[in-house]
Order: C-alpha cells, then structure tokens, then sequence
C-alpha cells in the first residue's frame, strides 16, 4: 500500500480518536477535593519550611504537580504564563482519571510523583496544574466567604492611619491566617497552604533573580513571574466560577476600601434615594477580575509571614 494511503488512513484514525476523546466524561473537573481522593487517592507535600506551616495532604494529582513545580519551577522562565504540549497536559491530566480502579488508585498512592512514562517539561506540568485548579468547584478557595474576607483585609488596611508599612504587613498576614483558619476541612486548609506556598517560592525567587539576561539585556515581561504576574494568572482561579455571583463596588477609590453591593431599595426608599445619588455619585464597579488578581497577589506576597502566624496558631496539625 502506498505511504499516501496509510497516511490517509492514519489521519483519520486520530480524528476519530479525537471524537472519542471528546465524548468522554472530565472525570477530575467539577470534582471536590474528596472526591479526587477517591479517584487519585492522597499523598503528602513537603515545601521548604518558610512556605508551609507543616506537612500538607493533598489528592495524589496535586501534591505530584506541585512537588515536581516546586523542584523545578523557580528556575523556569515564563513558567505558569507559556503553556505546555497540549498532548502532554492531557496525558498527564488523564493518568489521574483513574475512575474508581482501586490498581490505579493504589498505584498513584504508592508512588506520589508523576509517572516516568510521560515526558514531561516544566510548562507541561505547569499547565496541568493550573488545569486541575480550574476543576475545583469554588476555585482555590472553595468559597466566597473566605474570599470576602481577604478583599476586606486587602481594602481596610491600605492607607490605614498610624500603621507603617511593617505594621501593616504583620497585621495582614495575621488577619489573612486568621482567614485560612477558618476553612472548615483540613484538606482544604492544605490545598491553600500548598498553593500559595508553591506560589510564593517561585515569586520569590523571580524577586531575587536578576532582571537581566546573560547578556545584560533586560528580560522580556513574560520571563519574570514575580508576585505580580503570578496575581494575573492565578487570580481567576482563586474561587472560580463564583466570582461571577460575587457582587462588589469602589465604597471608597481614596483608601481602596472594597465593599459587596447592596441590595437596592424598594419603592418609597428607592425613591428617597435619588436625591442622595444624586449628590453622591455612586463609585463605579469594580472589575472584579481585577480584585481578585489583587487579592492573590497579596496572598503572595504576604506569604511567609502568615505561615509564620498559621504555625503559632496551629492551623496544620
């Protein structure tokens, strides 16, 4: 047979392949976080000590990607932003998808890395991770709660009068542990910790490194993940699709005082209103994208000092 025909051939047998692929069931999005235990079981991450209040339990998909991220990651430009082999992603992505086999469970149990079998680089492995984050149902974070905290945290305390900016970062980093405290689930607590601890060994490195290349020329902005540009990429995926119900507005653009929207007022009172909108502009609303870039970035870049108050406190047993 001739090379054109198998070709032929062997073109169609991948779309078809593909057609099949894509009909099947995301077994790991929409997933929550116990529910991926079952699927890929549990292992536990170790992160250098002034990233992590202790030992994290994560689902074996999460505690691989980012044990491998945090070997790799700091000295990997671009990572998080340049997206891997899409090929690769989904090889890694559905060795997790164990389905329910207790053999593939356990296997991935035993052996918490990621399989030697697929060729992975670091944007691959970047790329799945941020894939399994944007399954989760409420994100990072799991819900708003939490969130509406951190945004109160990040707006009351800018510009706060009689603090200095040390002050301010020690009481931030306090109130943010206080925060994490309060998620209901240890493995939950962990996740977070893991992330943004993963988080915040990479932007720290990228604060330190020096922003030129080998040549002296100035790096490009893609190269250079710091706090910012980690805030831009991870901020999406802090609580996920809920921040579409999360309603918010500017209370006050000198001090960047963040505040839920209220519900508006129904008829004698919403008539009454007018004359105070009037002489009070409403502030516009806010891209609450933007907030949550914010509110990540401060997650970031606040990090080790609130691991420092989550061991006083005890948040990982």
């Amino acid at each position: 047979k001739s090379e054109k025909t198998l070709k032929t051939r062997r073109s169609v047998g991948d779309l078809a392949l593909q057609l099949v692929n894509g009909t099947r069931r995301d077994n790991l999005k929409d997933e929550d976080l116990q529910s991926l235990v079952r699927l890929c079981g549990k292992s536990t991450l170790y992160l250098p000590s002034q990233y992590s209040p202790g030992p994290l339990v994560l689902p074996t998909c999460f505690r691989a990607t980012a044990h491998y991220l945090a070997q790799h990651g700091a000295e990997t430009r671009g990572v998080f932003r340049i997206p891997g082999s899409v090929r690769i992603v989904n090889a890694l992505y559905k060795y997790y998808c164990a389905d329910g086999d207790v053999e593939a469970i356990s296997s991935t149990t035993c052996c918490p890395t990621l399989p030697s079998h697929i060729k992975a680089g670091t944007h691959d492995v970047a790329s799945t991770f941020k894939r399994l984050l944007s399954g989760l149902p409420g994100g990072i974070l799991g819900s708003l709660a939490p969130f509406d905290a951190l945004v109160a945290i990040h707006g009351q305390l800018d510009g706060e009068a009689g603090l200095d900016k040390t002050q301010q970062i020690k009481v931030r980093a306090r109130l943010i542990a206080l925060v994490i405290c309060t998620v209901r689930t240890q493995l939950r607590r962990d996740l977070i910790c893991a992330v943004f601890g993963l988080l915040s060994l990479i932007g720290c490195a990228a604060e330190d490194a020096s922003r030129q290349d080998e040549h002296g020329k100035p790096l490009p902005a893609s190269d250079l993940m710091g706090y910012n540009a980690l805030g831009i990429v991870f901020g999406p995926l802090l609580v996920g699709d809920l921040l579409n119900a999360y309603a918010m507005e500017g209370a006050n653009p000198n001090t960047g005082l963040l505040l839920p929207t209220a519900a508006p007022a129904a008829g004698k009172e919403r008539r009454g209103s007018k004359v105070t909108e009037e002489a009070h502009p409403r502030t516009p609303a806010v891209d609450k994208i933007h907030v949550a870039n914010s509110i990540t970035e401060m997650l970031i870049t606040h990090w080790r000092v609130v691991v420092r108050h989550m061991k006083s406190l005890g948040v990982v047993k």
